[in-house]
């Protein structure tokens, strides 16, 4: 699957952040300089790729999968941050 600059920009987030601090949307809205709107449109569809999970807590907070970390080592993924 490719990943739209918005998804690689979320997952790289959610790489950066470790399991113990996973990001709301709005922290994730703030890190990439992304609307909200368009941060849930991307988690959706990481989610439904299996490259993000959300945790079971309100608010909301995601987190990236092994499957997504080893996505974000494909080359044409390396500088999109």
């Amino acid at each position: 699957m490719a990943l739209t600059r918005a998804e690689a920009k979320v997952l790289r987030v959610l790489a950066d952040s470790s399991d113990e601090c996973s990001p709301t949307v709005r922290e994730l809205s703030r890190a990439t300089e992304l609307p909200e709107a368009s941060i849930r449109r991307a988690l959706m569809r990481l989610e439904r790729s299996g490259l993000a999970v959300v945790t079971p807590q309100s608010p909301a907070r995601w987190r990236r999968t092994e499957r997504g970390r080893q996505a974000l080592h494909r080359p044409v993924y390396a500088n999109w941050r």
